[in-house]
């Protein structure tokens, strides 16, 4: 059962660092954001490849949990990390998005302005300016 549960985490990890690598090529996917989730494969398939030393030994030793509670622990805190990182990209885009906004709205006015004072439509000729041109 166990060499079961490590077969299908190990596929499941490589999976994510294949999709990762051709959303990374196909340009869907930009560089600084797929580090989180190349190392969360990495980490993924060596815990899959040796969980007898990494969650047996290592892990359980140092928090005293067991296999399948380490494995949801580990699993939780990437997603937690994932998560928080993904935080504050968001806040950062919302940041840009409002500052490129108020910028707009500024260069929509001024344009609106100077357009009003360059391409005022030429007001016709009134009825007296006509008959005195044509008089001379």
């Amino acid at each position: 059962m166990l060499i079961k549960i490590q077969l299908i985490i190990g596929a499941l990890s490589i999976i994510l660092l294949l999709f990762t690598f051709e959303l990374i090529r196909k340009g869907r996917l930009r560089e600084e954001y797929s580090i989180l989730w190349l190392f969360t494969g990495i980490v993924t398939l060596i815990f899959s490849l040796s969980p007898e030393f990494f969650l047996s030994q290592f892990f359980t030793r140092i928090t005293g949990l067991y296999y399948l509670s380490a494995v949801v622990l580990i699993i939780f805190l990437f997603l937690l990390l994932i998560v928080f990182h993904f935080s504050v990209v968001i806040s950062k885009l919302t940041n840009q998005n409002k500052e490129l906004a108020q910028r707009y709205a500024m260069l929509e006015s001024e344009f609106g302005e100077h357009k009003k004072r360059c391409f005022l439509p030429d007001t016709p000729p009134s009825h007296e300016d006509v008959t005195s041109r044509n008089d001379h």
